[in-house]
């Protein structure tokens, strides 16, 4: 009887994990590996439209997205990306203040974190529209591209908006369950360093240039000075995008450059770092209990390699616009209040299951209830492994006709032929992933919408 009770309690455990994503039985950095080692390729996909069906299924329709734009398959991206977007509306429709489901999901409170629906962080949504906005200017759908242009924007107004207020919500959360994040700062220095400069995680400074650059060719100045300007008021120091602000201001009262067109390099330096896991004693009231929780690495980021670009006796090298993996730390860090929450709800739980299977099983419950909590604590390590770890930017003004431009990196170089047209503008997009270079010259962008 004791036995059969006891293998009655592990097939309930089982079941209950059962309710998990993909990620709950194996940690996704090492399911990302399969695509990220050449995302050109079309092998990953099979893998990837696996997984766009279950709990994880946006950020398998992310990646998919990605690596398909990568290796050319236009169609399957777009198609992937728009059912991705149609995950961003059902979750905010479901849960307009996320601080809402600090704590919810049984699965997850006594599983791990891994059990809840992965939910798209903004500076995952942002990056998803430009990349349908690229997959549009590639097929040069202009009102598409704009629409996208748009969307990635007021993502990030709206992340803006809301920011305060979910960090207040999750911090009264901490509050009302007596955790005190502040108790916690020395374990997650690593992830304020990871973050380096980035103030928050919805500022995407690549992603205003590239809309500025689209609205700048068709004439819209205004609309082209305020992208510009949002990338300004994120990187005050660039001389680049000071140069890009006066150079709209002219153009707005009419002094546009004569006899030139613009050629901009927008480029994206490697991968983005994987979440690793951290073990910390968590205080319940039955005493301390090890919980798994994510962090980020300064040791995993990769050094910044500019891309240079070179045609005749002009040189110009690329800057970050974007450090994506200060991005994805500062928002773990933004996240931590809430997680710190559901951890030591879920440290008390896991702790109150195992003396109710010592209580009423005896030893074989409390044994199987410990190799549970023992292998089910794993911490959540999904996020979009695809991205860059920074993107970058630079842009030429040369004559009207074709150039022969020479891209070089410390990982390899590539030659190609564009387009300059007067007024118009050329936007070439170049991805430095591990072992080859990828690049591609988008239509040229010229005269009203």
């Amino acid at each position: 009887m004791l036995v059969r009770n006891g293998v009655a309690l592990l097939l309930a455990m089982v079941l209950l994990s059962g309710c998990a994503t993909r990620s709950l039985f194996q940690p996704y950095p090492s399911q990302a590996r399969a695509w990220t080692a050449d995302m050109a390729a079309d092998g990953p996909a099979p893998l990837l439209r696996k997984g766009v069906d279950s709990r994880d299924g946006v950020l398998y329709l992310q990646e998919l997205g990605r690596v398909r734009q990568l290796s050319g398959a236009i169609e399957d991206s777009e198609s992937a990306f728009r059912r991705a977007f149609g995950h961003y509306d059902e979750t905010d429709a479901a849960a307009r203040l996320r601080a809402s489901s600090l704590v919810s999901n049984t699965g997850a409170l006594l599983v791990n974190d891994n059990a809840r629906p992965y939910v798209a962080p903004d500076y995952e949504r942002i990056f998803a529209h430009a990349y349908q906005a690229l997959n549009y200017w590639r097929e040069n759908d202009v009102t598409a591209t704009a629409v996208e242009l748009r969307a990635a924007a007021n993502e990030q107004r709206v992340a803006a908006n809301r920011r305060d207020d979910e960090i207040a919500a999750a911090q009264e959360a901490a509050r009302d369950e007596g955790v005190q994040p502040a108790d916690f700062d020395s374990h997650f220095a690593g992830l304020d360093a990871a973050a380096g400069e980035v103030k928050a995680s919805f500022q995407n400074a690549w992603t205003f240039y590239l809309s500025a650059l689209f609205w700048e060719a068709h004439g819209e100045y205004n609309d082209a000075l305020v992208d510009y300007k949002k990338a300004l008021e994120i990187h005050p120091d660039s001389a680049m995008l000071q140069e890009d602000v006066a150079r709209l201001s002219r153009a707005q009262d009419g002094r546009v450059e004569r006899d030139k067109g613009l050629v901009a390099v927008v480029y994206e330096q490697g991968l983005v770092p994987a979440r690793r896991e951290l073990s910390l004693p968590i205080p319940t009231p039955h005493g301390l209990f090890a919980v798994a929780f994510p962090t980020y690495s300064a040791a995993d980021k990769p050094r910044p390699a500019p891309l240079t670009v070179a045609v005749d006796d002009t040189t110009a090298r690329t800057e970050v616009l974007t450090d994506v993996g200060g991005l994805a730390a500062r928002h773990l860090r933004e996240q931590l209040p809430g997680m710190l929450v559901r951890q030591t709800l879920r440290a008390t739980t896991k702790y109150n299951l195992q003396k109710k299977a010592n209580d009423d099983f005896g030893p074989v419950g409390a044994i199987l209830t410990q190799i549970f909590n023992v292998v089910s604590e794993q911490a959540d390590l999904r996020s979009w492994l695809s991205l860059p770890a920074y993107a970058q930017a630079t842009r030429l003004m040369l004559p009207p006709g074709e150039h022969r431009l020479q891209l070089s990196t410390p990982g390899g170089g590539a030659s190609l032929t564009v387009p300059v047209v007067e007024q118009g503008v050329t936007v070439i997009h170049v991805v430095a992933t591990p072992g080859r270079l990828i690049t591609r010259v988008l239509p040229v962008q010229e005269g009203p919408l």
